[in-house]
């Protein structure tokens, strides 16, 4: 039950807002149709699995309470998000009454849509895994139910931790405490290297060595994952290992559920380890002690064109030590940066085929994208450098690094961030720079 199983249907009459729906939830990995009125949208769902509509009540033809009426009637279960003005707010208070699952005002916030269709997803996750419960079985999904509403919260809880610790306890506790296991270990990996970040349910005197045999046992096996009683899970960052969960029942042989969730779970904390993995934690720097100099407009991406980057690092430090907060994603190893800029607390990513602490490769140009979008989804009116597109390129289909461009352009756009790539011209050839030119725009600045 993936998020791109999950479909929506954006229905309203103005283009733009229709277009950026659009954009946002795709981008954030739902199946998204649109349609411009209620006759359109009728058509849509009664030829496609619809599961949430996000319908404007005002437009022209038929209405939006019309449309949501004859959605109703064609299937009860599909979920209705209504989008209205503070002019019609008291029809969409009368549409709940019709069935609709909530409703927005408008303007539409990014971020409240984002947390209501994610509410209406996560909703749809567990009707989905109802459907699979029979009733001589009730008792027992019902437990079920409660195992993945706790999934659900950790997520959600693990998002506005900052702490490792912390969230390692949190993830622990939610396992032994709520699902029950009787043992539960947290393994952080940070090159092959196994430490426990938590634990419960081991006798304390017992040192962390035997708990590191248990995940070096594991590994030598090639993560067999299971015998009757406990379940190796290891959390998997592209390639690499970056953790595992380790569970275990006393008396009780471990079912297929209990296997699935802790996959479930693995997934769900992916994010929360990737953070303290590289160190991507938005805070500022000082201020500085003088005006900002480049006063660079949120939501706008820039080509800077020079050899030796210096002019880009230059922008990059004056906002971020103006209350911007910053990530830099380079292919010039960052320590030296980081002195030459005097930038200790701005996060960076080294763009580096060798393994080792804050090092992605660059042919991992999804995962890159991710790191930005956490970043900047937990950073307001942030600014991005990305230093080294020409080694990304040299690594990939430039037809596909054009699109990871876009994909960030549009990102960079939707959040109110910054994007600042500095470029060596004499690399690429003429066809290739008007390419870029197509989606970036170039940063002419006065020397």
């Amino acid at each position: 039950m993936e998020k791109n199983e999950f479909s929506i249907l954006v229905v309203d009459d103005e283009e733009d807002i229709r277009e950026n729906l659009k954009v946002v939830l795709e981008t954030e990995g739902y199946k998204v149709f649109d349609a411009d009125s209620g006759e359109e949208a009728i058509k849509i769902f009664q030829n496609t699995k619809i599961d949430l509509v996000l319908l404007d009540l005002k437009m022209k033809g038929i209405s939006g309470e019309e449309t949501l009426k004859k959605i109703k009637e064609l299937n009860n279960e599909t979920m209705v998000i209504i989008l209205t003005g503070y002019a019609t707010l008291d029809s969409s208070l009368e549409a709940i009454k019709y069935g609709a699952y909530d409703y927005l005002r408008k303007p539409v916030s990014i971020n409240e849509i984002k947390r209501l269709v994610f509410k209406a997803y996560d909703r749809w996750k567990l009707a989905m895994l109802v459907k699979h419960y029979n009733n001589e079985l009730k008792q027992r999904y019902v437990k079920r139910n409660k195992d993945v509403l706790s999934v659900i919260t950790l997520s959600e809880r693990l998002r506005d931790i900052d702490s490792l610790d912390k969230g390692a306890k949190l993830v622990v506790d939610t396992l032994y405490e709520v699902i029950e296991f009787d043992k539960v270990v947290f393994y952080s990996v940070n090159q092959e290297i196994p430490n426990v970040l938590n634990k419960r349910g081991f006798d304390l005197k017992k040192s962390n060595k035997i708990l590191i045999d248990i995940y070096n046992n594991h590994k030598n096996n090639n993560f067999i994952s299971s015998n009757d009683s406990s379940f190796f899970s290891p959390i998997f960052f592209e390639k690499d290992i970056i953790g595992a969960l380790y569970v275990e029942k006393l008396g009780t042989p471990l079912e297929k559920e209990d296997e699935n969730l802790i996959t479930l779970i693995s997934g769900e904390i992916t994010p929360f380890l990737l953070k303290f993995k590289y160190n991507i934690i938005t805070n500022g720097e000082d201020e500085a002690p003088f005006p900002i100099k480049y006063e660079i407009p949120p939501g706008r991406s820039f080509i800077v064109y020079e050899n030796k980057y210096e002019k880009s690092f230059e922008i990059f430090k004056d906002l971020v030590t103006h209350n911007i907060s910053g990530l830099a994603i380079t292919r010039t190893p960052p320590e030296s940066l980081k002195t030459i800029y005097d930038l200790e607390k701005t996060p960076f990513i080294w763009l580096s085929k060798i393994e080792g602490p804050n090092t992605i490769s660059p042919i991992y140009i999804n995962s890159i994208m991710n790191l930005i979008k956490d970043f900047i989804e937990n950073a307001k009116e942030s600014v991005i450098i990305l230093e080294g597109l020409e080694y990304i390129i040299s690594q990939n289909n430039f037809d596909i690094v054009i699109k990871f461009i876009q994909a960030l352009r549009d990102l960079i756009l939707i959040e109110n961030s910054r994007l600042i790539i500095p470029l060596n011209k004499d690399m690429f050839n003429r066809k290739e720079i008007t390419q870029i030119e197509k989606e970036l725009d170039v940063l002419k600045l006065k020397n």
